[in-house]
């Protein structure tokens, strides 16, 4: 399936699940009508840029204008309202995808932090156009943030987001984000688990900027409750003792970047996580780069199982695992899982061995 039937197939399916239906009964629509391509050729003429491919079909084939992450995509005259500078920064390298030294983004930072002290809204506004320049705003998360499409330098055809509130933040160098595909089909994938189960999938990083990674102690603890329910209920009876042990294994593994965790949240409360492990061994002609996912901790609690939300879970920890390069994904599964990790497409494999060390 190609990337714009899909998305049109989770359009299709969010509706299914009720996602178009207003408050008074009434349905939006998913997608405004389609721009024509001599359109969006005379925008790209108007704003001086060149709108990656797949961006051009999104507006052609499916809507100019229309769903998406967050609060949707907009459309050519809303890009033109949202991105009154564009044409205006065209001759300004590329910040985002530059290739600058870390030194010059934190120059950035500076001269942003003392046009804030000084109130200097000039500079400021120049400061905004530097780091936006090569985009153009798509969409909006909310508040004061927009989502920024890449159209040149080496980031073209990805997507981050830009707060300009916090400009000083911007003191690192920023490569990319996720390509526009991967963006809007995580972003539907959101959606659909918002309004099918009732929770929002957040992944845990070292790198998690809403505070919710090795620091986060409430989490932290969370993720050990539950962790200790998985063992407890698979028949460990000395579960119970290892919350010193899992609370080192979260600090240092989400510290070097090794594991990730992706976490359901229902009404602010922690119900389900799952984890995964990177790993790394000689290449081999199945997996050339012999990059290896390891999956554990898959469990959601008793109350909000048999409504599909370990499959959704396992879905975002397979299409990130296939996005960073990983040939294969293994899973140690409970007797109870076994039936979850087959109807997802994983097989047996015959040659897997386990010695215990204990036993020497």
């Amino acid at each position: 399936m190609d990337v714009i039937e899909e998305i049109r197939a989770l359009a299709e399916e969010y509706e299914a699940c009720g996602g178009t239906e207003r408050s008074d009964g009434s349905k939006s629509r998913l997608f405004d009508p389609p721009a024509t391509i001599e359109q969006v050729r005379e925008f790209e003429k108007e704003m001086r840029v060149t709108l990656p491919e797949v961006f051009v079909l999104y507006l052609t084939e499916l809507g100019n204008g229309g769903i998406g992450p967050n609060y949707g995509i907009y459309s050519l005259d809303k890009m033109r309202e949202r991105n009154p500078n564009a044409a205006a920064r065209a001759e300004l390298p590329v910040m985002i995808g530059g290739r600058l030294p870390e030194e010059a983004w934190k120059t950035f930072a500076r001269e942003a932090e003392a046009a804030d002290d000084e109130e200097d809204f000039d500079k400021i506004e120049e400061l905004e156009q530097r780091l936006i320049a090569g985009g153009i705003f798509i969409s909006t998360p909310g508040c004061t943030m927009y989502t920024l499409l890449m159209c040149r330098g080496e980031a073209a055809g990805d997507v981050c987001t830009i707060d300009f509130d916090y400009l000083t933040w911007y003191d690192k160098p920023i490569e990319g984000g996720y390509s526009f595909e991967d963006w809007m089909i995580e972003g539907m994938h959101d959606h659909i688990a918002r309004r099918k189960y009732g929770i929002d999938i957040e992944m845990v990083t070292r790198y998690n900027q809403r505070g919710l990674g090795m620091a986060g102690e409430k989490l932290t603890d969370s993720l050990i409750d539950l962790r200790i329910a998985q063992l407890t209920e698979e028949g460990d009876t000395d579960a119970v003792n290892l919350s010193h042990e899992l609370r080192d294994f979260y600090e240092r593994a989400f510290g070097n970047g090794t594991f990730r965790m992706w976490i359901a949240v229902h009404r602010g409360e922690v119900i389900g996580t799952v984890g995964l492990t990177m790993l790394e061994k000689p290449p081999y002609s199945a997996n050339p780069n012999g990059k290896i996912g390891l999956i554990s901790s898959m469990y959601v609690k008793p109350e909000f199982r048999r409504r599909g939300m370990a499959k959704c879970m396992l879905g975002y920890v397979m299409r990130w695992a296939k996005r960073n390069g990983m040939g294969i994904v293994q899973a140690m599964a409970s007797e109870q899982g076994v039936k979850l990790y087959e109807s997802c497409g994983f097989r047996h494999s015959e040659r897997f061995l386990q010695y215990d060390l204990k036993n020497m």
